[in-house]
């Protein structure tokens, strides 16, 4: 058995989810050689039945030495779905623990938050609070929820629960850890706070000549190329996102818009159509997290805008290391996390502070120059090297690890 210490991960989001591959189990097996990991995670059963990839993310997990806990999630009922989940979680964590030399129980989000404090309520362990955002305030942002109702409420309680019995706290941006104060909730003493964006594999996604295969098979030779990649719906303003795409592929010489998205491709190609971007002009495609690199360096410029509230402070978009990393700039929102401050002090990109038609027009002379500058993929690279890159943050976890368990710093690998 390892005398490394032992540390839970736990995520409500699937390992075999493209969220999951690219922001747990990247980090997780590079932290696996310094510790005893095992992961709870809950994959979808439309994923879980697929025998093929389940095998190959255990197979992937034990290469790591990493023991992976999988539960079923459930969707329906609603609310009470989530409980039995919570419970399952719950039970299983205890088994974990009951084996001996708990160390550290980390826990994305607040669903897997809930779990990780039960299990600090009867163990001698600490709870490594990973936020990822104001869950709760993103419910009601969202329209899922009302500030008045008893699940926001419900939620809130939680909340001040996970900041009060945290021993570190991780936080996604600087804005967000700014935002603490106006919670008012009484915070240990000490504790450290770390920022921690959404990262990139920086040896995965390189920048590099688009694949003349797929530029075939797209059909996108020859073309100027706007790209949208993962969701376009929930958070992010779908209907800005298409109408800033034709206005882009109404006045752009030789552009095409390519959306890279596991969304339904039919009620998106509609939904285009009635925000004026032509068929000849977009093209759709589905990939898997491993083909996504390919597909983005095919990207001459990204877009993506997320609507503006109080629980976004906390928010960090995936696509954007994703995107700079492999050398595309982008035009994204402003008021969205740490994002359009950062774009703004490197000048790697275009953030429009008001999604209006006039806004898209004034930005079209910036766009051009942006695409033609010859060292812009150059400096999107050292800005991802800057403030996304995975080892980085895989260094600030394992100092937080560290300092949990009171034992030496051990680089990554």
């Amino acid at each position: 058995m390892s005398k490394n210490p032992r540390t839970l991960y736990i995520s409500y989001d699937g390992l075999l989810e493209p969220l999951g591959e690219s922001q747990v189990v990247s980090y997780l097996e590079k932290l696996s050689p310094a510790y005893d990991i095992s992961v709870l995670s809950f994959e979808k059963p439309e994923d879980a039945r697929n025998s093929e990839r389940m095998s190959e993310m255990q197979a992937r997990l034990a290469r790591a030495n990493i023991c992976w806990i999988p539960l079923r999630y459930h969707k329906w009922p609603p609310g009470l779905s989530t409980g039995y989940d919570i419970i399952r979680g719950v039970g299983r964590a205890f088994l974990w623990a009951l084996a001996g030399r708990a160390r550290v129980v980390h826990a994305r989000s607040y669903v897997a938050s809930l779990i990780a404090v039960s299990l600090k309520s009867v163990f001698d362990i600490k709870f490594l609070f990973d936020m990822r955002g104001f869950w709760a305030d993103e419910k009601v942002d969202g329209g899922h929820w009302l500030k008045q109702s008893v699940h926001y409420k419900v939620t809130k309680r939680c909340e001040r629960l996970f900041f009060e019995s945290a021993d570190a706290i991780v936080s996604l941006t600087s804005a967000g850890v700014q935002a603490f104060p106006r919670l008012n909730y009484r915070m240990r003493t000490g504790i450290p706070v770390e920022v921690i964006p959404t990262c990139t594999d920086l040896k995965k996604f390189i920048p590099g000549v688009k694949d003349p295969d797929l530029l075939s098979r797209t059909g996108l030779e020859g073309h100027l190329v706007i790209g949208c990649v993962g969701t376009m719906s929930n958070w992010y303003l779908r209907q800005s996102m298409l109408e800033y795409l034709a206005c882009l592929a109404r006045n752009l010489d030789h552009a095409k818009i390519l959306i890279i998205t596991h969304e339904d491709h039919a009620q998106l190609q509609n939904d285009a159509l009635h925000a004026g971007i032509p068929v000849a002009q977009l093209v759709m495609v589905r990939a898997t997290f491993t083909e996504m690199p390919a597909y983005i360096r095919l990207i001459d410029i990204g877009v993506f805008f997320i609507k503006v509230c109080f629980s976004k402070k906390g928010s960090c978009a995936t696509k954007l290391g994703e995107f700079l990393a492999t050398g595309v700039p982008v035009v994204i929102n402003d008021g969205i996390g740490d994002s359009g401050r950062i774009l703004q002090e490197h000048d790697v990109g275009i953030v429009l502070s008001q999604l209006k038609a006039a806004d898209f027009e004034a930005s079209l002379s910036p766009v051009r120059q942006m695409v033609k500058e010859p060292q812009i993929a150059q400096r999107c690279r050292e800005l991802a090297t800057k403030y996304f890159d995975l080892d980085s943050g895989v260094e600030k976890y394992a100092a937080l690890y560290s300092e949990l368990t009171g034992t030496a710093l051990t680089r990554a690998s």
